[in-house]
């Protein structure tokens, strides 16, 4: 009896460690991370990989290649083709098909040096000599491209579009298959910073195809994260990740999926982001940004950040009222800027003292008290000029671009109201054709009009090169220019190179070479389970969903499991039930 027993307890000790066993094994695979198609480790907490779709809308275009138009373009250009370089979110430069560059003693040349494991999808290695071929595609006057006067570093840029020298005069050279060497005009310490905007051209689509082998899926051919697998006009686009890329920005999603709209017919996003039909969407109306703060269940979802540009009135300097500094100091002191942000611009802008946004490398907060809004000084620095409370002051028309917000035109609207009130002038508010409007600016003739600029990259010589003396402002530096010359020359000091940035934001600035009034905020809201580095607060402590971050670091974007990893039922509870 004893012995039987003794074998029923030793049986069920047996039974109990071989389901212990079992049930550590299934525990260990679940706290397990997904591991998708490609070999990707998925973040712990990532949904399944059938889960990573990313859904939004996109303004559709004609092309998906950059160094065919980037006006025109679709958005999934910048994610089917591999650039030189990245950037991440502190907008410091990443590997991308280049591994490393290092400038040449005289600076004149910089070198790339590329990985040597990148393809095309169609089994082509990716080599220097692809990167060649695309740039002089950029430059080549029969392909008009619209950007590019981004790459007039370059040298023989310039000429080769005017077509004053051949595309083999271009300053760009393969040294072998994985060495690129591009050569500049002076030296040029921000040429890397450019190069994030290398998305590579494929010859052989191109040659085989022509400029509509990026609009179809059987005959696109990718370099980079994703692959166009279908665009149906007027409806949608979807991108999968792409098997065949080896490259360092292997991504966690595994589709985008775009909704098309055209400029005309604005989409519904709100409504859209709310039914679950879409992931994400930007906020650019004041009603909506007003509703979303007072919902419990999407405030927490919403995300504003600083824009990179500014919005500014243009003087002309040269001729006219405005050529003396007294006049653009009255200008610059009878505007009430946080009066604007809060009325016309609430939510949507920050008042503007200085040319380069907050977190904006270079941007320095000592410039704010320069053009601060000071009424007695600004009738003051009028009476100086000859004008004593307005009398005699000439009539002046203040130009607006046509197209802008009616946001904009409110915010107009209040500093013409703030320039006869505190300085009992006349400013007429003249609505101007686009085209109208550019050619005046660029031509030199444009008295006083507000002027939007963006950034282009994220360095100080990208917003501070646009006052040189010839650029499209009517405001001339001598010494501002040898400023910007010089610190663009500066190689190995970025303390150095960053303080003769800020000297010379700060002579435009007293100079009033123009008024700055605000930066843009973008308003941005997106699912609470889509996590990745792009959306961590940067080093300026901001989330954001900024356009270069999406093109440079949405291959670290995923969904994380809505219902979490919960911890598993107890031993007890598995056997013999809760």
């Amino acid at each position: 009896m004893i012995h039987r027993t003794s074998l029923f307890i030793a049986s069920l000790c047996a039974l109990f460690l071989g389901i212990t066993a079992v049930i550590g094994q299934q525990d260990e695979a679940a706290k397990a991370p997904y591991v998708n198609d490609r070999g990707v480790t998925l973040p712990l907490d990532a949904a399944p990989p059938e889960k990573q779709v990313l859904r939004s809308f996109q303004l559709e275009g004609t092309y998906q290649e950059w160094f065919r138009t980037v006006y025109k373009a679709m958005a999934g250009q910048r994610l089917i083709a591999e650039p030189l370089m990245r950037v991440n979110k502190d907008f410091e430069l990443l590997p991308a098909a280049a591994e490393s560059w290092e400038p040449s003693d005289d600076g004149l040349t910089w070198y790339f040096h590329l990985r040597s494991d990148l393809v095309f999808s169609d089994g082509k290695p990716l080599t220097a000599h692809d990167f060649v071929y695309t740039l002089r595609r950029g430059a080549d006057p029969d392909n008009a491209y619209d950007f590019e006067w981004y790459y007039r570093p370059v040298k023989n840029w310039a000429a080769v579009v005017r077509r004053e020298l051949p595309l083999e005069a271009l300053g760009v050279k393969a040294l072998d298959d994985y060495t690129l060497a591009i050569e500049t005009e002076e030296v040029c310490t921000y040429l890397p910073h450019l190069m994030i905007y290398t998305w590579v051209s494929p010859r052989q689509a191109i040659e085989k195809y022509g400029d509509v082998w990026s609009t179809k899926p059987e005959t696109s051919i990718s370099s980079g994260p994703f692959y166009l697998e279908e665009w149906s006009k007027a409806d949608r686009m979807v991108l999968k990740a792409n098997p065949t890329y080896y490259g360092p920005a292997k991504p966690y999603l595994e589709t985008f999926i775009a909704y098309l709209f055209n400029q005309a017919t604005q989409p519904p996003a709100l409504p859209a982001y709310e039914a679950g039909e879409i992931d994400f969407t930007n906020i650019t109306s004041q009603a909506e940004l007003s509703r979303i703060k007072t919902d419990p269940g999407m405030k927490d979802q919403l995300h504003s950040f600083t824009q990179f540009g500014t919005f500014y009135l243009t003087m002309n300097t040269y001729l006219g009222i405005f050529s003396d500094l007294r006049i653009r100091q009255a200008f610059s002191h009878a505007i009430d800027r946080d009066a604007i942000m809060r009325s016309a611009l609430q939510g949507l802008a920050i008042s503007a003292y200085s040319m380069l946004p907050p977190g904006f490398p270079a941007a320095s907060k000592s410039l704010n008290d320069i053009q601060r809004y000071d009424p007695e000084l600004a009738r003051q620095r009028l009476s100086e000029a000859g004008y004593p409370d307005g009398r005699g002051f000439p009539g002046v028309e203040m130009w607006l671009r046509g197209g802008e917000t009616s946001p904009t035109k409110d915010a107009m609207e209040g500093i013409q109201a703030m320039l006869s009130q505190n300085l009992n002038i006349n400013v007429e508010i003249r609505h101007i054709e686009r085209k109208i409007f550019m050619d005046a600016l660029n031509g030199h003739t444009l008295d006083l009009g507000l002027v939007p600029y963006g950034y282009d990259y994220a360095d100080a010589s990208n917003l501070l090169s646009l006052w040189m003396s010839n650029g499209r402002h009517s405001w001339r530096s001598d010494q501002f220019d040898q400023m910007i010359v010089e610190a663009g020359t500066i190689v190995g000091d970025e303390t150095r190179r960053r303080q003769v940035y800020q000297d010379a934001e700060r002579l435009l600035v007293e100079d009033v070479g123009a008024v700055f009034l605000w930066h843009d905020q973008v308003n941005q809201i997106w699912k609470s389970n889509i996590r990745g580095d792009a959306l961590e607060p940067n080093k300026d402590g901001y989330r954001a969903w900024r356009w270069d971050q999406v093109q440079n670091l949405s291959t670290t974007l995923y969904f994380a499991d809505d219902q979490g990893r919960a911890a598993p039922p107890s031993l007890w509870e598995r056997i013999f039930g809760p």
